[in-house]
């Protein structure tokens, strides 16, 4: 077993007696198994250990019987205690998920403060089988399916070849002491489940069964590394990025076959599901105008694109003042130059997009600039009637995405300009102004 685990360690990283790990050890017999393979091959190791304080006293013995492993092996050792419970219930997560993210966020902190190259995970093959069912009864793409990764950025499981009865053989041939999760033995848990009944009775229809499940997953990695290839050479030829959003061709996924699928594959990583992917594909007939809405993300259909933005609801929600003084403003989108003038007799107006010429003895000061809301109304130069914001930029074509973007300055509470397109005809010089204010939008791309 020895042999085989350096091995296979060698063939997942290359020159792994040139490196330096950082073990995460539990205390049961994969962890421990895992950490004396790795003093037998001399190589340099740390131990980590993460107290979930789950189990009360059990939990207090673990990180004991690990310390005292570390002692043995005369290797560092470093330790966490996690409010575990606490931190599912405000991520509104599963313990066991707390649990994955708090360890995998703090073996990954330490791993980049003390400058080791891998986290290494005692994952073994009855693991990854264990999270192919799991992944196949939540509904999963090819990705689930294929399980754990050997490797996955710096994060290393070189005991994937072994199952847990070679691990267990091993411990015992080594005479190793171990420590017993109580935990294991419940059926509480969808893992356990799983690892109880399901895998008991595949075994009594098909003794090959894990070995065969294993042979699979195999497969099934090397079919997704094809799959990924091909998605990624489509998708590029219709994606675009421009000012910070993301534009989706229309025609592009209307001409794939399972059209849906790549744009699953397109925006998985901002939060969508593969049920939004669907009916963001029937919506692609439709009118533009539909909106689709991830944790963090907003896509849009609009006449030729479907439009990926950032959310951010604190943004659309902030005004931002100006002042009578201010010669300048930013509010992180909007950046102006102010200048505050008399009226030359000569002067005649003009009034460009990025450029508001209004007649400064009108305006309420302090200015107001946030985004333009629904039900928001101006009179827009050159008109004498009012009209909906939302109507003004319908009218002047402006894409779904863009109207997002759209900021106005409030003169006490009426619209004094639609920035970056039209001011108010209310505001505009005339003869009898004095003093002009004028605003330029700084142009940052």
């Amino acid at each position: 077993m020895q042999s085989q685990f350096e091995k296979y360690l060698s063939a997942l990283i290359g020159k792994p007696e040139q490196k330096h790990f950082l073990l995460a050890v539990s205390g049961g017999v994969d962890s421990v198994v895992m950490a004396d393979l790795f003093k037998k091959a001399s190589f340099q190791f740390a131990i980590a250990h993460c107290n979930f304080q789950l189990r009360g006293n059990e939990s207090e013995g673990d990180e004991h019987f690990v310390k005292h492993l570390a002692e043995a092996y005369k290797v560092p050792f470093f330790a966490k205690r996690f409010e575990t419970n606490s931190y599912a219930e405000k991520n509104k997560v599963s313990v066991q998920m707390a649990a994955r993210e708090l360890r995998y966020d703090w073996l990954k902190e330490y791993t980049a403060k003390d400058n080791f190259d891998y986290v290494v995970i005692a994952h073994h093959a009855d693991d990854a089988i264990e999270t192919f069912f799991i992944n196949l009864l939540r509904g999963t793409g090819i990705a689930g399916l294929h399980g754990i990764s050997s490797v996955h950025d710096n994060v290393i499981r070189p005991l994937l070849c072994f199952s847990r009865k070679e691990i267990e053989d091993y411990a015992k041939a080594k005479k190793l002491k171990w420590r017993e999760d109580s935990s294991n033995a419940s059926d509480k848990y969808e893992r356990n489940k799983i690892r109880h009944h399901l895998v008991p009775e595949l075994l009594k229809i098909s003794p090959d069964a894990t070995h065969a499940i294993r042979h699979t997953i195999e497969h099934l990695r090397e079919a997704e590394a094809i799959y990924r290839k091909t998605i990624e050479d489509r998708i590029n030829k219709l994606v675009a990025k421009r000012d910070g959003k993301i534009y989706f061709s229309l025609d592009g996924y209307r001409k794939l076959e399972y059209g849906h699928v790549y744009l699953y594959e397109t925006i998985k990583d901002y939060g969508f599901n593969h049920t939004q992917a669907k009916e963001i594909m029937e919506a692609m007939e439709g009118q533009p105008g539909k909106r689709f809405l991830s944790e963090n993300h907003e896509l849009i259909k609009d006449r030729k694109h479907l439009v990926l933005v950032e959310r951010d609801g604190k943004k659309e929600k902030e005004e931002s003042r100006i002042s009578s003084t201010d010669m300048a403003f930013s509010n992180g989108e909007v950046q102006l130059t102010i200048n505050i003038k008399d009226k030359h007799p000569d002067y005649k107006p003009f009034h460009p997009p990025s450029v508001a010429s209004l007649d400064y003895d009108k305006l309420i000061f302090p200015l107001t600039v946030r985004k333009w809301a629904k039900g928001d109304k101006f009179c827009p130069l050159g008109m004498k009637r009012p009209q909906k914001i939302s109507d003004f930029l319908i009218n002047n074509k402006i894409s779904l995405t863009d109207k997002n973007s759209v900021y106005v300055m409030l003169s006490g509470n009426e619209i004094a300009w639609v920035i970056g397109h039209r001011i108010d005809e209310r505001y505009k010089i005339v003869s009898t102004t004095k003093k002009l204010y004028i605003c330029n939008i700084v142009n940052t791309q």
